[in-house]
């Protein structure tokens, strides 16, 4: 393995880490602004819905989300009170507080991927079609390749 191959793909992913925040991240944040929940509350439901939307606990929740328990049961809170979330405590242990989300909670992240996905959609017209198969292309290899560093 080469240390110049290395070195290579490392500053290459470091400019696609700068281009992908200035074009898109960014943009993004400041959309995200307008629905009064900061990017982490969105991140958290978007977790629990990858999860099938089945009860998770917060401990679990806060381990997979990297956010600590006091923070994690702040936004529950919130979340709570705008009815996005449910509680409910654990059948085998009533300690446990599992959340998951209400339908209100669904559709906001649906509503909230719609807007996101028409901005990304809008930023790609600009591409003509022979640079849009070459960047599904890239984007598909990039991704595979990327799932196997994370399987070491």
């Amino acid at each position: 393995m080469s240390k110049e191959l290395i070195r290579s793909i490392s500053d290459l992913l470091m400019k696609l880490r700068f281009l992908v925040g200035a074009h898109f991240i960014k943009p993004i944040r400041e959309m995200e602004k307008t629905t009064n929940y900061p990017p982490g509350f969105i991140h958290v439901m978007r977790w629990i819905l990858s999860k099938g939307n089945n009860p998770v606990s917060m401990s679990d929740l806060a381990v997979s989300a990297c956010i600590s328990k006091p923070n994690l049961t702040t936004m529950m809170d919130r979340l709570y009170q705008d009815g996005l979330i449910e509680r409910t405590a654990d059948k085998n242990d009533r300690r446990i507080v599992n959340v998951s989300l209400t339908q209100k909670g669904v559709d906001f992240l649906h509503e909230h991927k719609a807007v996101l996905a028409k901005y990304v959609e809008d930023r790609l017209t600009v591409l003509e079609e022979e640079d849009l198969i070459k960047l599904k292309r890239a984007l598909e290899d990039i991704t595979d390749v990327i799932r196997k560093m994370g399987h070491k």
